[in-house]
């Protein structure tokens, strides 16, 4: 492990700690109350006897300057700091870089060719392939259909998610997906990764992104709903669900409920494909965001049409 990653790993789980130690309360953990406390969360030192570690050592993990942990120190003290399943897999990740493969094999080679084939030829579901930091990697036509130029390989989806103009960044389903979104780029990261550094450096710049990540929560991805524009019908919200195919390379699945207006405008659209009725615009076409700071990074992830625009930003 290079010295650089070493010192990226030590600051995100140095960063985590703190967040997380923050996050408690000492009710949560069966602290007595104190009448004059003026500590948010828990101590150093109420954590580390948690945990079963020495004050000094915890004192040295939180500061970035601590040797790596055993996995039972890590299990300890997720157990000392509530984390759920997930959270714990991403303290894992952070604190034992050597323990094991911590990030999955892809490394922006091409896709397996039949996982390709497989997406691309299916004309009833709307689907794509990113990867974990949430660049596009393949699309079919149906989900380019459903958002005009934002599906499209090379865009990343959290930072279209947060090209949404005020209007949008007002419905609850906005609002989830945006948590979740960030939530997915903390705990899917690599925070070595340049391509990783430069996603999170450009959307730190945007208030609604920041006070999500200062939560620091670490979630999978599994399922959830987006809000999506269809002209017959307005902002439609469409459920999504992964599916992971191939390591570090995840499927998202987007339908409509049965019997939902989300189904109607979804099986509409696949209609519209077979017969010839709509034309699909080329990648790049603009969209209602494309004057967003953010639209002009589109097509700069891995197979994207534009050259990496140079970024001189890194975060932790």
């Amino acid at each position: 492990m290079t010295s650089d990653r070493s010192s990226a790993d030590k600051s995100a789980l140095a960063s985590f700690l703190r967040a997380r130690r923050a996050g408690l309360t000492p009710d949560a953990v069966g602290i007595p109350p104190e009448p004059r406390r003026r500590v948010r969360g828990l101590r150093r030192e109420e954590v580390a006897r948690l945990a079963g570690i020495s004050a000094e050592y915890y004192r040295r993990l939180e500061q970035g300057s601590g040797h790596q942990m055993s996995l039972q120190v890590c299990n300890s003290l997720a157990r000392a700091l509530r984390l759920d399943r997930a959270g714990t897999a991403y303290l894992q990740r952070l604190a034992l870089p050597d323990s094991e493969a911590p990030f999955e094999v892809h490394r922006g080679e091409d896709p397996p060719v039949d996982l390709v084939q497989l997406i691309t030829h299916w004309d009833h579901t709307a689907a794509y392939i990113i990867d974990r930091n949430q660049d596009i990697v393949v699309v079919n036509d149906l989900i380019r259909a459903v958002a005009p130029g934002y599906m499209e390989v090379g865009n990343n989806l959290v930072l279209m998610q947060f090209e949404a103009p005020p209007e949008l960044r007002e419905l609850a389903s906005w609002q989830e997906g945006a948590r979740s979104s960030v939530s997915r780029v903390r705990y899917y990261g690599n925070p070595s990764d340049p391509r990783w550094q430069e996603i999170t450096g450009l959307l730190l710049d945007d208030d609604d992104f920041r006070d999500l990540w200062e939560q620091h929560e670490a979630l999978p991805l599994t399922s959830g709903v987006a809000p999506n524009y269809f002209p017959e019908h307005g902002w439609v919200d469409t459920k999504w669900q992964i599916l992971e195919a191939h390591p570090g390379l995840y499927t998202v699945i987007c339908y409509g409920v049965p019997g939902s207006v989300g189904e109607r405008a979804l099986l509409e659209l696949q209609a519209a494909l077979r017969s010839g009725t709509m034309t699909l615009p080329d990648a790049g076409s603009s969209t209602p965001t494309s004057a967003s700071r953010l639209a002009r990074y589109r097509g700069t992830g891995p197979g994207g049409a534009h050259e990496r625009m140079p970024v001189d930003t890194t975060a932790a």
